[in-house]
C-alpha cells in the first residue's frame, strides 16, 4: 500500500493500480528513445505487473501499532513481504519469462544496501535461480534488459509521485524522495535526473521530457477518514472508503 497522511485521512492507493500507471507512462516514452523494440510487449507487461505481488496484501490492509498509521510498502514486514514477492514473480513467469526477469531483477536490487538475514539470502538465491534459468531458456540482449528496466525505475518513480504526495505539493511538502529530482540515467539522454514539478493540483511537468506528447494520467485512491478507522478498524474503514479518482496532466515545459 502506498499511504500518506493529511490532517484527517490516510490517502492509501493499492500498489497494482500505481504499477498500472506506471505502465501508462511507459506506453507514452517516445519511440526515437527506444533502444530495443524487442520484447516491448513483454517490457509493458513486466512494468504493468511488477507489484502485482501487493495485491492480497493491499486487499486487507494492515495497522502499524507503533507508528499509528497503516503499514506502507516502506515499513511493511519484510517476513510477510517475501513470500509474497515469490508468489508475484511466480505469476507473472506463468504468463511471460521476460517479463518475470525484468520483474526479478527490479526486485532483488531492493536488498542492495540491506543487511541479508537469512529470508532475504534464501529469496535473493531463489530469484538469481530463477534468473539464470529464463536467461538459459529465452534470448535475452543485456543492452535490452538494462533499457526496459532502467524504464520500469522511472515509470515507477513517475507514478509514485503522483500518488505518494498531496497533489500541487511544493517546498518540503514534496516527499523527500523527489525533492531533488528523480534520478535515473540513461546512456543516450545527457541528463542524469528528471525534475518532477507541481504546477498545480492537476498538472505535472518532467524535464527532459522523454514522452511523445501531453498525456493524462489516473489513478484511484482513497480518502480515508481517521475517525472511521477508529470506529471500524483499518480493514472495514478501507473497504466502505469510496474509491475517488485523481486526474493529472503531463506538461511539456521548455
Amino acid at each position: 500500500m502506498i499511504v500518506y497522511e493529511t490532517a484527517t485521512s490516510f490517502v492509501m492507493t493499492e500498489q497494482h493500480e500505481h504499477a498500472l500507471l506506471s505502465e501508462t507512462f511507459a506506453k507514452h516514452w517516445k519511440d526515437e528513445l527506444s533502444i530495443y523494440n524487442e520484447k516491448k510487449e513483454d517490457a509493458l507487461f513486466a512494468i504493468a505487473q511488477h507489484d502485482r505481488s501487493w495485491i492480497d496484501m493491499d486487499a486487507s490492509p494492515v495497522w502499524n501499532d507503533k507508528s499509528s498509521q497503516p503499514y506502507s510498502f516502506i515499513d511493511f514486514p519484510e517476513s510477510i513481504k517475501l513470500s509474497f514477492y515469490t508468489k508475484g514473480l511466480n505469476e507473472i513467469q506463468n504468463s511471460s519469462l521476460y517479463a518475470a526477469l525484468i520483474c526479478s531483477i527490479h526486485y532483488v536490487n531492493f536488498f542492495d544496501d540491506l543487511e541479508a538475514d537469512l529470508r532475504i539470502t534464501n529469496f535473493l538465491n531463489h530469484e538469481h535461480k530463477r534468473q539464470k534459468y529464463i536467461k538459459s531458456t529465452i534470448q535475452c540482449d543485456d543492452n535490452g534488459m538494462k533499457f526496459y528496466y532502467d524504464l520500469l525505475k522511472l515509470c515507477d518513480s513517475l507514478s509514485l509521485f503522483v500518488c505518494m504526495q498531496e497533489a500541487g505539493a511544493t517546498g518540503n511538502k514534496i516527499h523527500k524522495w523527489f525533492q531533488q529530482g528523480i534520478s535515473q540515467p540513461f546512456s543516450f539522454l545527457p541528463e542524469n535526473k528528471f525534475q518532477v514539478v507541481w504546477h498545480n493540483q492537476n498538472e505535472i511537468s518532467v524535464k527532459p521530457f522523454p514522452f511523445k506528447k501531453d498525456f493524462i494520467v489516473r489513478i484511484p485512491m482513497r480518502f480515508v477518514l481517521k475517525k472511521h478507522i477508529q470506529e471500524l478498524g483499518i480493514i472495514e474503514a478501507f473497504a466502505k472508503t469510496p474509491i475517488s479518482i485523481r486526474q493529472v496532466r503531463v506538461l511539456y515545459e521548455q
